[in-house]
């Protein structure tokens, strides 16, 4: 065969590769100046660190100036120890992309798991881009206090790193079949990708595991093509994943015989939350709330993957405490309790605005309403944890970035009495010592002895802005060891 030169490979490139994408490798410039920000602001060069520095402080305890008008709390009387690590990445300055494409930004939209037998909690993160799209599991050891990110998923999935691909998984991190943690992932590209880049390659969101002690992956293809998944879950009792598409089409898939059972939209009048997926373990059934204009009262829908059936139930969301409004189920407990209810969140359309609190009793098609997770303008929560004992649910407030705005407040809220105990006020805290803004959470984890918090958060090492925004770029890992006094 002849060997081609250099000049032609490269004009044969030109051919093969758009020109916006083969010369527009370089940092953007809003990226080139957020590096000089972030290179200043790093007040103990944390970002060249992989181990956790630890900080216990009565400070942790003050009330900080721009919520001390609110009531409905309490404050924890001794502090936690907290440990405190940035994820490490290799490109935290992401490229240029094409004009008209989001820029994307560093960060974490899932829920992630704690594996008991090695005491590592797993997380997810990326780069919310599209084109160079990169994602990434993301491993805590809580015995080392050591971090590191696994190797880029889209390039284990075949893709060479300028191509359409996926930069976010957005569900739940579910342990099956003992070390396998299973999860979908999910183009970040609105509202779906053109039909220009499908024909390019891209198929859709993919079902993929990874094993934590053999520390391989294993992708078990697209289910659906052309549906990808912000919202997936595991029945860790039956090898069943669940999830939902950006337009409600719902897939239910037999991860053992690597079959669908389902694969489609529901009937007419029920559409699927595509941001919650709660799994009643006990029974096999999958439940949400349902999101069409005709269903006023936002009802609960329920799937049942033996009848292979969809139900509207009576039960519906409660109204919110302040404005009346009603949302959708945003977050909800991973198992059912001995009493048998799950707790759940609401997200309002305004997202700052929800935060309605809430029991899901599924057996007796019954919600009870709790009133608000917090009374301060930025309620969106979007992950809650319950302690092994059902004593007490976890939570932070201002997940999608406005946290600080609430003093990323850490809140034990005690399941019997109601009472709002704030464990941590992370902010001013962090920021004045290391320059970091704790921008809100996707992903608080507890362990299996109800002891210590793990949580993903988004951040930045930025200038605070009392005024300020959504807060992403950062990515930080902190886990908050509960004082024993603060959990008897």
């Amino acid at each position: 065969m002849k060997r081609l030169q250099v000049s032609q490979i490269v004009i044969l490139l030109l051919f093969i590769i758009p020109i916006q994408i083969l010369f527009s490798q370089e940092i953007s410039d809003s990226e080139k100046a957020r590096k000089i920000v972030v290179e200043r602001m790093d007040k103990m060069n944390l970002l060249s660190k992989t181990k956790a520095v630890i900080d216990k402080s009565e400070r942790m305890l003050e009330i900080p100036q721009s919520i001390k008008h609110l009531s409905g709390f309490t404050v924890a009387k001794t502090p936690p120890t907290i440990e405190f690590v940035i994820v490490p990445l290799e490109n935290r300055y992401l490229k240029s992309v094409p004009k008209g494409y989001f820029q994307g930004i560093w960060s974490s939209w899932s829920q992630g798991n704690y594996y008991a037998p090695t005491q590592k909690y797993y997380a997810a993160i990326g780069n919310h881009g599209f084109y160079y799209p990169e994602l990434y599991l993301v491993e805590y050891d809580s015995q080392t206090k050591t971090i590191k990110t696994l190797p880029e998923i889209n390039k284990i999935l075949g893709r060479n790193g300028s191509e359409f691909g996926d930069g976010k998984i957005h569900g739940w991190l579910d342990f099956y079949n003992g070390s396998e943690l299973y999860f979908c992932t999910y183009c970040a590209k609105y509202p779906e990708p053109s039909e220009e880049e499908y024909l390019s390659g891209y198929d859709g969101g993919s079902i993929m595991s990874y094993n934590v002690i053999t520390e391989k992956f294993e992708n078990y293809g697209v289910p659906l093509k052309r549906s990808s998944w912000p919202y997936h879950r595991m029945d860790t009792r039956r090898g069943l994943m669940f999830a939902v598409g950006i337009f409600g089409e719902f897939l239910c898939y037999d991860i053992n015989k690597r079959e669908t059972r389902y694969a489609g939209h529901l009937p007419d009048g029920m559409r699927w939350h595509n941001r919650t997926m709660l799994i009643d373990e006990e029974t096999g059934f999958a439940y949400s709330t349902t999101k069409v204009e005709s269903d006023s009262a936002i009802h609960f829908v329920k799937y049942d993957p033996v009848q292979n059936r969809f139900y509207e139930m009576n039960s519906s969301v409660p109204k919110n405490s302040i404005t009346g409004e009603l949302g959708q189920m945003r977050a909800h407990t991973k198992t059912k309790s001995k009493e048998g209810w799950f707790m759940g969140v609401v997200v309002a359309k305004n997202a700052g605005s929800g935060g309605q609190l809430f029991k899901f009793y599924p057996d007796e098609d019954r919600v009870e309403d709790l009133g608000l997770c917090w009374t301060g303008e930025h309620r969106y929560t979007a992950s809650l944890t319950l302690s092994p004992d059902e004593k007490y649910l976890y939570y932070i407030p201002g997940a999608h970035g406005k946290g600080y705005h609430e003093g990323a407040s850490v809140v034990q809220y005690n399941v019997k009495t109601g009472e709002r105990k704030v464990l941590a006020f992370l902010f001013p805290y962090f920021y004045e010592k290391y320059g970091y803004i704790v921008g809100g959470t996707f992903s608080i984890k507890i362990d299996d002895k109800g002891e210590k918090l793990f949580i993903l958060f988004n951040g930045a090492f930025d200038e605070y802005n009392p005024e300020g925004g959504d807060v992403f770029g950062d990515l930080s890992v902190m886990v908050i060891n509960i004082p024993e006094s603060e959990r008897e």
